[in-house]
C-alpha cells in the first residue's frame, strides 16, 4: 500500500494550536497551506509478528518491538493500532529532518492511513489527527500541536480555528496559480529542533508572562488578518500580515531567528521579498517568502549564493491532502 500525504507551511498564527494556547486568545486561528512537498510510504503485511520493519529513503533497516513504542514514532503508531505488529514500511521521499514543515505529522498521518486500509480499519479525519497529534507527544514528549496533522489529512489552505470544545477547520478558498506566484518555500539547510524552541515559549505563557502573552496575542491578531487577506487576494495585506506575525515570533525567545536565519531574512529583503518568515517553531528550518511574481526567481537566487545546502522545496499550495497511491 503506498500513501502520500503533504508536508505544511504555516503563514500565520503557528504554536496557537497547542493546546490550550489558542484558548487562552478567543478567536485564534492557524492559517497554513499544504505543500507539494510530501512524505510517500509503502506499507506491507509482509513482517514478522511483533515486529515492524522500517526502511528509511538511504535504505537502512530497522527491525521495531513494542518495546520501541513511546519512544519510535513508527513502532508508536503501528503498534497503537495493532498491537502483534507484523509490518513492513518503507519511506520512499520525505523532507529534510529539520525542515520545519511538520515532515514527522504527515509521516504519521500516512502510516495511520496505510496501516488502517491494510486491516481494514480506516479512522475518520478528526480521529486520524487526535491519535498521531497525542502518539507523537509521547514520543517527543513535549506539547505537540495539531496544525501540521490538518494539513497532511485535507490538502489546501486552511484555516485552524481554537475553540472550546475542539478545533474548526475551515478551506480556504484562494486561487492557486495567484498563490503559486507569490509563495514559495526554501530550505536553508539549517537544522532545527521544533519541540525545544515550542516549549520554551508555550511555558513562558501559560505561565503568564506578560512579554509572551503579549506577543501571542499580537499573533493571533495578525493572523486573523492574514486569513482576510488570503480570502480577499490581496497580496499587500498578505505581506503586513506576515510582516507582523514574524516581529511578535521573532521577540518570544532569541531561538527563534537566530543570526544566521537574521541574515537570510535580510538578503531574501533585499532582493524583493516583501515578507519572510521562518517555518514551524523558526529556529532554522525553512523560510517562507511572499514576494511579487516577477520576484521570486531573484529571491531565490539571492539565497542560492550563501546557503550551500538551500534549495526550493514548493511553491503554492497543493491542493492533495493524504491519499492512496495504491500498490507499488
Amino acid at each position: 500500500m503506498r500513501v502520500a500525504a503533504p508536508c505544511r507551511a504555516d503563514l500565520a498564527g503557528g504554536t496557537l494550536d497547542i493546546w490550550p494556547l489558542g484558548l487562552l486568545h478567543p478567536g485564534a486561528v492557524t492559517v497554513n497551506m499544504a505543500l507539494s512537498a510530501e512524505v510517500v510510504l509503502e506499507a506491507d503485511r509482509a513482517g514478522e509478528r511483533g515486529v515492524v520493519e522500517h526502511v528509511g529513503p538511504d535504505g537502512r533497516r530497522r527491525l521495531l518491538g513494542p518495546e520501541d513504542a513511546g519512544s519510535d514514532l513508527t513502532a508508536t503508531v503501528v503498534f497503537a493500532l495493532v498491537p502483534d505488529g507484523g509490518f513492513r514500511v518503507r519511506v520512499a521521499a520525505q523532507v529534510p529532518v529539520g525542515s520545519g514543515l511538520g515532515g514527522s505529522s504527515a509521516y504519521g498521518i500516512a502510516l495511520t492511513r496505510a496501516v488502517g486500509e491494510l486491516v481494514g480499519s480506516t479512522l475518520g479525519d478528526a480521529d486520524a489527527v487526535a491519535l498521531v497529534r497525542d502518539l507523537e507527544a509521547r514520543v517527543l514528549a513535549t506539547p505537540t500541536g495539531e496544525q501540521d496533522h490538518w494539513a497532511a489529512v485535507c490538502g489546501g489552505v486552511l484555516a485552524i480555528h481554537q475553540r472550546p470544545g475542539g478545533s474548526r477547520v475551515e478551506p480556504l478558498e484562494v486561487e492557486p496559480g495567484w498563490l503559486g506566484a507569490r509563495s514559495t518555500v526554501y530550505f536553508t539547510g539549517i537544522r532545527h529542533h521544533s519541540g525545544m524552541v515550542n516549549w520554551q515559549v508555550v511555558r513562558r505563557r501559560l505561565d503568564g508572562d506578560p512579554d509572551a502573552v503579549a506577543h501571542f496575542e499580537e499573533i493571533a491578531v495578525a493572523a486573523q488578518a492574514c486569513r482576510q487577506a488570503l480570502v480577499d487576494g490581496d497580496e499587500i495585506a498578505v505581506a503586513e500580515s506576515l510582516l507582523r506575525e514574524w516581529a511578535a515570533r521573532r521577540r518570544l525567545a532569541p531561538e527563534v531567528s537566530p543570526p544566521e536565519v537574521d541574515r537570510l531574512v535580510e538578503l531574501a529583503t533585499a532582493a524583493g521579498a516583501t515578507a519572510v518568515k521562518a517555518c514551524g517553531a523558526g529556529g532554522g528550518g525553512s523560510l517562507l517568502l511572499w514576494h511579487p511574481p516577477a520576484a521570486g526567481d531573484g529571491v531565490v537566487a539571492a539565497l542560492d549564493r550563501v546557503a550551500p545546502e538551500g534549495r526550493v522545496l514548493a511553491r503554492g499550495a497543493s491542493a492533495e491532502g493524504c491519499r492512496l497511491l495504491g500498490n507499488p
